[in-house]
């Protein structure tokens, strides 16, 4: 294995010039540079990550939980992460906590994490998250206290599809929703929707929103199968919100086989406008924001805390939405 005292003795300088060298120190001499970069291609040398996270007491390593891996959502947004991350020589891992084992927690504890992504909707058993602050782990949506948290306001757009359904003369407007009742409620969409619905003339039967009770479904079968029940329930329903685009994904197929058709008879909307939203039938109308970035930002976070914690202590950050309106919305049949 190839060591810096390899590349010192290739180079004729000292090991601590190489150190220096590697880690892009002003001070040294030119010529010295040059020497040791031939010497790193040449002898092909490859730094042991280890020892110098032992040395530095940090991994440089960032880690992301969450439920569903098939959303393209998180997706883009990771896709930012390990961009931003990689230019900043950082890693990234996905930890997939889809159900309770024991041994997922114990692994990402056990990676000594610099930093952790929370995008899990539902409750982290309270010695796991324990264990992450003991570590002093950066931590992104966890308490309000001890993490970053993020917040993407969604009352603007929901407003504005609120008032497009109201013109269109929608009244019968549902809502599918991937988690429960508690989540709905304090979720701004929720939150606007139970609030406001009444003032734009739409029915507020509360069985027009309906709630997931089998969280091992993907979001595009909770999406077919709510959808379904809500055909049986109301069949004159004109208009449906949905968690995401996923959700609208199913609901689209559920109300092809009902011989529904969107916009016609079914105006949809999504959330979180992944990429192929745009390719669905028809285009979906969604709930959008620019993902990359943001993933960038939720990095940038990340790292500048690692470096100095002091000067960026935890807060809330609000992330602008905006409404991505497309083919799936018309005005209701007479």
């Amino acid at each position: 294995m190839i060591t810096r005292n390899d590349v010192a003795k290739r180079a004729g300088v000292s090991v601590g010039t190489v150190s220096n060298v590697m880690n892009n120190k002003s001070f040294v001499k030119p010529e010295h540079v040059e020497k040791v970069r031939k010497a790193i291609e040449e002898l092909n040398y490859i730094p042991d990550f280890n020892a110098k996270s032992m040395a530095r007491r940090c991994n440089n390593h960032i880690g992301i939980a969450l439920y569903e891996m098939t959303n393209p959502y998180h997706a883009e947004i990771i896709q930012g992460i390990e961009e931003y991350a990689a230019e900043h020589n950082f890693m990234t891992t996905i930890f997939v906590l889809n159900n309770s084992s024991p041994h997922k927690y114990h692994a990402i504890c056990e990676r000594r994490l610099d930093g952790l992504v929370n995008f899990m909707t539902n409750d982290l058993p309270h010695a796991f998250t324990a264990e992450l602050k003991r570590q002093k782990i950066v931590l992104v949506n966890f308490t309000a206290e001890d993490s970053f948290l993020i917040v993407n306001d969604y009352t603007p757009p929901m407003l504005e599809y609120m008032h497009i359904l109201q013109e269109g003369g929608h009244r019968k407007v549902a809502y599918l929703w991937t988690g429960d009742e508690v989540r709905f409620r304090a979720d701004m969409r929720g939150k606007t929707f139970l609030e406001e619905r009444e003032k734009y003339g739409f029915d507020t039967d509360d069985s027009l929103v309906l709630f997931n009770d089998d969280v091992m479904q993907t979001s595009e079968q909770v999406g077919y199968r709510l959808c379904g029940l809500l055909l049986e329930r109301h069949p004159d329903v004109t208009a449906v919100f949905c968690t995401n685009d996923l959700v609208a994904l199913g609901a689209l197929r559920r109300l092809s086989e009902a011989g529904r058709r969107c916009p016609e008879d079914v105006s949809v909307i999504g959330c979180d406008d992944i990429a192929l939203g745009e390719y669905f039938n028809p285009p979906i109308s969604t709930i959008s924001f620019d993902k990359r970035r943001h993933g960038a930002e939720i990095a940038q976070w990340i790292i500048e805390k690692i470096a100095d914690p002091k000067s960026h202590p935890y807060q809330t950050m609000v992330v602008s939405t905006y409404a991505k309106l497309r083919k799936s919305i018309a005005p209701a049949k007479k």
